[in-house]
């Protein structure tokens, strides 16, 4: 069994809107969708804060605000799309000061006998909030009354605009009348914009045209593409207060309308008058008379006459020329719509403005942010910019330029006329402008105008990542630290990139102490206990102390030994501040307390060593005799040394030679005294003795480790009675070179419910093994790998929490999350001990020791996802390798020359060398004209002079061609000249047709997927004639198929995804000249993307499902059997074999990670295999949590998870063979989840008991 979770959700943002949710109106909020995600922010003065977020159960496609029952309060409705088409109202909550979204009613779209809408699945909402249309199937709308902030009657009703483009409501005079502008495509494959009357007492539309708004046909050069669909945007009435003015045709007013966007113009259309509309009313009722009449001339000749109006082209009342690539979005900056702006799809922002002085446009560039899927004006000239090629943004509009004065705000193309802001602001609103190229002559008045401005008016302000689409990734360990990190090739159009994303906290250094030898731990120090300030840092070596003081602003001073008051020839074992122990006398009773006091215990080789601080002279002194094994006059501690030692404030516990441990504390008189000892058969090698409770001065437990049994001894210290008496014990494979009892809860009691004690172990060959210390006992034991040097253990505070430094070659952070310790890896390499500092200079800080220097600075987003950005502009990464040996990546590139709507576009492949640690670009090769990469693979190898490091694979496009004929393969190899490496093409090999994809089979081998076949080409050298210094020469080919798009070598067989058909098993003869089928599925399944298991295929069809085969092997014939398929719910583009993390290997691992998937969306996820045991019983809690857990809109669980084809789910097939792993973890958080062991009745009860379940999870949650 499999099961399913997510890393990283997705990121793309498909829709936006901003309003009021909460009670208090004067708070304003910011909606997002992420496809399957709400997101609300509120608008802070200094941004947006995320206040909650919502799961869906479904994309989402639609997003609008509705009136609630208070006043000035909404709630939003919310759309997602096929195939569980519905209508969701949620309704913003605050219970006990949390912010929650709460589904409130539904309504289901689904109808699976009818056609799914081509071009527009969206919902709208009439500018009264009374009515909302929604589109989800050709020749048919959903009309939902809205009442109270809810959703009331719903009806369907036909309609005869089959190929709907685009609707919107207008804005009428009429409260209870509702008009649909509808934008569509006629059986001409005429654009038509007309409008229909929402009829709620008939529940149906109106049969005739509505006169609101005049139809008329829109001319195919205006429009010539629907790529980007086209959009609608209603406009109010605008009126100046003036009878007279308004009623002045050449003045600004106008009775209301809509543009049209998304064509070579920006066209205004009006309402029709009063008048107008009167006339055409009484023409209506004339030509329905004579289509009712039962003259059949008459009948013909009213036809033809409402033929005749249907395909009027009539004038908009405004226009202006848009100079840029269709629009995606748009947004009002006034009630009124006086001012829009709009954004194309490569990203340009310009705002649209009614005039002043009469109804024409004014279009004022603005600059270049990411490519908008939705924008939203909040306030002050704040805009929100969604997006699904970039990051999503909030930017400022500035009424100046702010950067880049002396260049064009953006690209204006040649034949659109243009005005400088100078001349617009002295103008009439004429429209006149100096013209270029072929557009010289004066415009009309109506058409608007232009302005040519320089500089950019935005400002970032946030940038929120968003790494969608991901068509291709790589996961990989490119530094060693054994943190796999995930490469994506991400964004598009104007907005490429590359992502390098990996759980790691960011340590951002503030200063280095370099030249630091043999660093063997370090402690910061106080001036008196109870400080809050470190005054001096204390380093040991191996062979010497070292004192500094941290008194100067930015120094930092090396204090001379012989005023240190520290035995400085010495290494340290343990140091740090103390409290003064103070006895009183009252009633004949001895009550020992603890005092703030100046005093330092330095523990060494030697023996304990007590010194105090003089704040007046600022030095160290030695206070009393110490306590030293060697002049003790004992004669069973001669001859013995100090090898181990810990302390807690009031206890300081000492290993000797012979295995010796000695518990002392600080007497009267600051005299040292010896408590307890006791005797070990084994040399000791490390000691923890810190409490669980940090308020507390004394631990109430220890841990020892010892040599040679490489056992960890738990010692109590409740009481002078059972002082060093043994608890527990454990050994382990290697030495236990570190030990560390630390309380990872907040809780300082065993009653307390975040009370978490753990005992922290780092071994000699970097391991670090946790338990949790319960009842005397421990448990859960969990062990990660920090790479191969002996690892140390420190706690240090990061964010305002304490967590545990783990170190070794590679360092990580421990922290309590989600009910476990998790691990975060640190960007630090060889670190040797990490503390808390805290000074004037440095605040709140971390000391951190390596090797051979001193770092301080602060660790940031210790739970949070790092994502790198390596920004490749219009330069988009569609398939990428790595090669190992050579420490490069290869990336390959199509870039799009943005044009105007309807111009030819113009790409260019090319195929990128890129360093694979700083991402610098060491070399770039140009594709051919008409040529585009498709696919890359990187080869074993050197990689360098002739052994090839890179294949790559292409095609030519020809817009004639209706399948691909031309392509080739091209071998690279790596040169290097003056220390600059670039690539060598080795050996060109054309192909005919596309090369899809590409896979290593041995050495010298390589598949190639090229239109239907499957082919091998060997790689040889060259002989006398050829350039080249190797060739490819085909040896076999498999043509059975309908478009092979993938191709994956398991180590055995070739793996075939078919695009239109299914996937296929193949055997490759050891001499490469044969291929054969070995066993195939026929279904149509449509795969996507395709990846070995092992024993068969896992992978994804375009119905946004994934599916499994395993490869059953028979005396006869080999057949794969589908053992698994799930509704995902999204497109997968890219599976990798691996996992995400170097999770902690439990003894009882029950899954392991498998794969990673990756979606168009920006979703990360990862497969995991579950044994067969604990699947029956994961199995059986899904079923029981779908039947109680039930989604937003009354989604329910099973079904949704069920397969989808085009039509929809279907009751005949439930999910098998997968789990959903992001589901079963909400176990974890369930305020009762017993209820769900217990199921509906006796046969559902699940048997296992509830901490196995959680342990369970738990590690799921770990390996994703």
């Amino acid at each position: 069994m499999r099961v399913v979770g997510t890393f990283h959700p997705s990121s793309s943002v498909s829709r936006s809107l901003k309003c009021c949710l909460a009670p208090d109106t004067a708070l304003e909020h910011l909606a997002v969708a992420k496809t399957d995600r709400l997101e609300v922010y509120s608008l802070q003065p200094d941004g947006l804060k995320l206040e909650c977020t919502a799961d869906m159960w479904g994309r989402i496609v639609g997003l609008q605000a509705i009136p609630a029952r208070a006043e000035g309060q909404s709630n939003l409705l919310v759309m997602t799309d096929h195939p569980d088409a519905k209508l969701v109202v949620m309704s913003y909550q605050i219970e006990g000061g949390v912010a929650a979204l709460r589904s409130g009613s539904s309504h289901s779209l689904v109808d699976p006998a009818a056609r799914q809408a081509e071009f527009v699945t969206d919902v709208q909402v009439d500018p009264t909030g009374q009515v909302a249309v929604a589109s989800a199937y050709a020749g048919k709308l959903k009309v939902v009354r809205l009442e109270d902030g809810e959703l009331g009657q719903a009806f369907d009703v036909s309609l005869p605009e089959i190929n709907l483009l685009a609707f919107t409501f207008l804005h009428t005079n009429d409260e209870d009348r509702f008009t649909l502008a509808l934008l569509h495509l006629n059986h001409k494959r005429q654009i038509q914009l007309l409008s229909r009357d929402v009829l709620l007492e008939d529940l149906e539309l109106s049969p005739a045209h509505s006169n609101l708004l005049i139809t008329t046909l829109l001319s195919d050069r205006t429009f010539p593409s629907l790529d980007p669909p086209l959009l609608l945007v209603p406009v109010p009435p605008h009126s100046t207060g003036s009878v007279e003015d308004d009623e002045d045709e050449t003045g600004p007013a106008h009775r209301g309308g809509v543009l049209v966007l998304g064509g070579r113009k920006v066209m205004f259309f009006e309402s029709a008058s009063q008048d107008q509309q009167e006339s055409r009313k009484e023409k209506q009722r004339r030509l329905s008379k004579r289509l009712s009449s039962g003259v059949q001339a008459e009948v013909d000749k009213a036809k033809e006459k409402e033929r005749e109006r249907e395909s009027r082209r009539l004038k908009a009342r405004a226009i202006v020329k848009w100079p840029w690539s269709g629009i995606t979005a748009w947004c009002a900056v006034d009630s009124k719509r006086r001012r829009v702006l709009l954004g194309d799809a490569f990203g340009r922002l310009a705002m649209l403005a009614f005039n002043e002085a009469n109804v024409g446009f004014t279009l004022v560039p603005l600059g270049e942010t990411s490519p908008a899927t939705s924008l939203t004006y909040l306030s002050a000239q704040v805009l929100y910019v969604g997006s699904h090629f970039g990051d999503s943004q909030l930017l400022r509009i500035h009424p100046a330029p702010i950067a880049n004065a002396g260049e064009e705000t953006l690209p204006i193309p040649n034949g659109i006329s243009t005005v400088s802001p100078s001349a617009l602001a002295s103008s009439s609103g004429k429209g006149k402008g100096k013209g270029r190229a072929d557009d010289s002559e004066e415009a009309p008045a109506r058409e608007g105008r232009v302005v040519s401005t320089k500089g950019t008016f935005l400002e970032v302000l946030q940038v929120h990542d968003n790494v969608a689409p991901i068509l291709d990734a790589i996961l990989t360990d490119i530094d060693g630290s054994g943190q796999p990190q995930v490469i994506t090739s991400s964004g598009g159009r104007n907005m490429g990139s590359l992502r390098v994303i990996r759980t790691e906290a960011d340590f951002q250094e503030q200063a280095r102490l370099d030249g630091l030898l043999g660093i063997t731990d370090i402690w910061p120090v106080r001036a008196r206990f109870e400080d809050q300030i470190h005054s001096h840092l204390v380093v040991s070596t191996l062979r010497e102390t070292l004192l500094f003081s941290l008194a100067g602003k930015d120094t930092i001073t090396h204090v001379q030994p012989s005023i240190a008051g520290f035995a400085a020839h010495l290494p340290t074992y343990a140091l740090g501040n103390v409290p003064r122990r103070q006895t009183t006398t009252s009633g004949g009773r001895t009550v020992s307390s603890y005092v703030d006091s100046p005093l330092v215990v330095q523990i060494t080789p030697e023996g304990v060593r007590l010194v105090e601080y003089d704040a007046a002279l600022q030095t160290f002194s030695p206070v009393g005799e110490g306590w030293y094994p060697k002049m003790l006059g004992d004669s069973s501690f001669a001859g013995k040394e100090v090898v181990a030692a810990a302390m807690s404030p009031s206890q300081f516990v000492v290993g000797l030679t012979g295995g010796r441990l000695v518990l002392l504390n600080l007497g009267a008189n600051d005299a040292l005294q010896r408590v307890k000892s006791r005797d070990f058969t084994d040399e000791i090698c490390a000691i923890s003795c810190t409490p669980f409770d940090p308020a507390k001065n004394y631990a109430t437990s220890i841990a020892v480790s010892f040599w040679g049994s490489n056992k960890v001894a738990i010692l109590s210290l409740d009481s002078p009675e059972s002082y060093l008496g043994p608890v527990c014990e454990v050994t382990l494979p290697t030495l236990p070179r570190s030990v560390l009892f630390h309380n990872f809860g907040s809780g300082t009691r065993p009653k307390d419910a975040d009370f978490r004690p753990h005992l922290l172990v780092g071994l000699a060959d970097g391991n670090v093994v946790t338990y949790a210390f319960r009842d005397g006992e421990l448990h859960d034991r969990k062990q990660s790998s920090l790479g191969n040097a002996p690892a140390s253990l420190s706690v240090c505070s990061v964010d305002k929490r304490t967590v545990v430094f783990a170190s070794a070659a590679r360092a990580n952070v421990l922290y309590w999350d989600r009910q476990r310790v998790r691990s975060s890896p640190v960007g630090i390499k060889y670190m040797i001990k990490g503390a808390t500092l805290h000074t004037a200079a440095y605040p709140s800080c971390l000391v951190i020791a390596t090797a051979s220097a001193l770092l301080i600075g602060n660790v940031r987003g210790v739970d949070k996802m790092q994502i790198r950005t390596i920004p490749l502009g219009m330069d988009n990464p569609r398939r990428m390798a790595h090669h190992a040996r050579q420490e490069v990546f290869g990336i390959a590139c199509t870039r799009t020359s943005p044009g105007r709507v309807g111009d030819d576009e113009v790409v260019m492949g090319s195929f990128k060398l890129l360093d694979a640690y700083s991402f610098q670009q060491l070399h770039h090769f140009q594709c051919n004209p008409e040529e585009e990469p498709t696919a890359v693979l990187a080869l074993p190898g050197e990689g360098s002079n002739a052994s090839p490091a890179f294949c790559l694979g292409t095609v030519v496009i020809r817009p004639e061609e209706r399948e691909p004929s031309r392509g080739r393969l091209v071998l690279f190899s790596l040169s290097s000249s003056d220390g600059v490496r670039s690539l060598m093409i080795l050996a060109s090999q054309d192909v005919r047709g596309c090369v899809y994809a590409l896979a290593h089979v041995s050495e010298g081998i390589i598949a190639a997927a090229v239109n239907t076949s499957v082919m091998l080409f060997r790689i040889r050298e060259s002989v006398a004639g050829e350039t080249s210094p190797l060739a490819l020469d085909k040896t076999a080919e498999w043509n059975h198929n309908h478009f092979v798009t993938n191709l994956v070598w398991d180590g055995q067989h070739l793996l075939v995804g078919d695009a239109i058909s299914s996937v296929s098993v193949l055997k490759v003869a050891e001499d490469a000249t044969r291929i054969d089928s070995v066993a195939r599925d026929y279904g149509p399944l449509w795969p996507v993307s395709i990846e070995s298991t092992g024993n068969g295929v896992i992978g994804a069809n375009s119905d946004c499902n994934l599916f499994s085969f395993t490869l059953q092997r028979g005396p006869q014939r080999s057949i794969l059997e589908k053992d698994g398929v799930y509704h995902i719910d999204e497109v997968v583009n890219k599976f990798v074999r691996g996992a995400l993390s170097s999770a902690d290997v439990s003894e009882d691992q029950a899954v392991k990670a498998s794969h990673v998937f990756f979606t168009s969306t920006g979703r990360i996820g990862a497969i995991l295999e579950m044994n067969d045991t604990m699947s029956l019983h994961m199995t059986a809690l899904q079923r029981n949590m779908a039947k109680a857990l039930i989604g937003p809109g009354g989604v329910n669980h099973t079904k949704r998870r069920a397969p989808a084809s085009p039509r929809g789910h279907t009751d005949a097939e439930a999910s098998y063979g997968f789990l959903d792993g992001d589901f079963l973890e909400t176990f974890l958080s369930h305020a009762h989840p017993e209820q769900l062991l217990e199921g509906e009745i006796e046969a559902e009860r699940i048997t296992l008991p509830l901490a196995t379940v959680k342990d369970v999870l738990v590690q799921m949650q770990s390996l994703h």
